[in-house]
């Protein structure tokens, strides 16, 4: 996509009728090593009516983002290959500051801190509450979608 296209896409604009219109809606992500746990999240994401994609490394997830559209990164901090706090890192060294939820099995302080420092909106242990999560995630829906 040429610089000029992407800069109206990115402003809401048609480029042909240079009349404005609605912004692309956020693609969530979820990158998730293990398959039951990516699965169930993925139903439960359901209930918010996006589009969502999943990926199960980090690496794969830095191939398909490459589209340009607003998303939330929802992802395990513990994966193959990069860890969610590494991909979060990553993604900032790149200026990309898009929302991003790590979610953990084993948390501890310092692993939270961590993930904060690098730039998480949000950091969740399992077993998470489904209402929280998607209040959560909703929350960082609208981040993603006003700014």
């Amino acid at each position: 996509m040429s610089r000029n296209l992407r800069t109206a896409w990115e402003l809401g604009m048609d480029q042909s009728s240079g009349s404005l219109v609605s912004a692309p809606a956020s693609v969530l992500y979820v990158v998730d090593g293990e398959a039951v746990e990516r699965e169930s999240l993925v139903s439960l994401l359901g209930r918010l009516g996006r589009e969502i994609r999943e990926c199960e490394t980090a690496e794969a997830f830095l191939d398909q983002m490459r589209d340009g559209r607003p998303f939330v990164l929802i992802a395990s901090t513990h994966l193959p290959g990069l860890s969610g706090i590494e991909l979060l890192r990553k993604l900032r060294a790149r200026g990309i500051q898009a929302p991003a939820i790590l979610i953990s099995d084993e948390s501890d302080i310092p692993t939270a801190v961590d993930a904060i420092r690098s730039g998480a909106a949000d950091f969740i242990e399992r077993p998470y509450i489904d209402r929280i999560l998607l209040r959560r995630i909703e929350a960082a829906l609208e981040s993603s979608e006003s700014g």
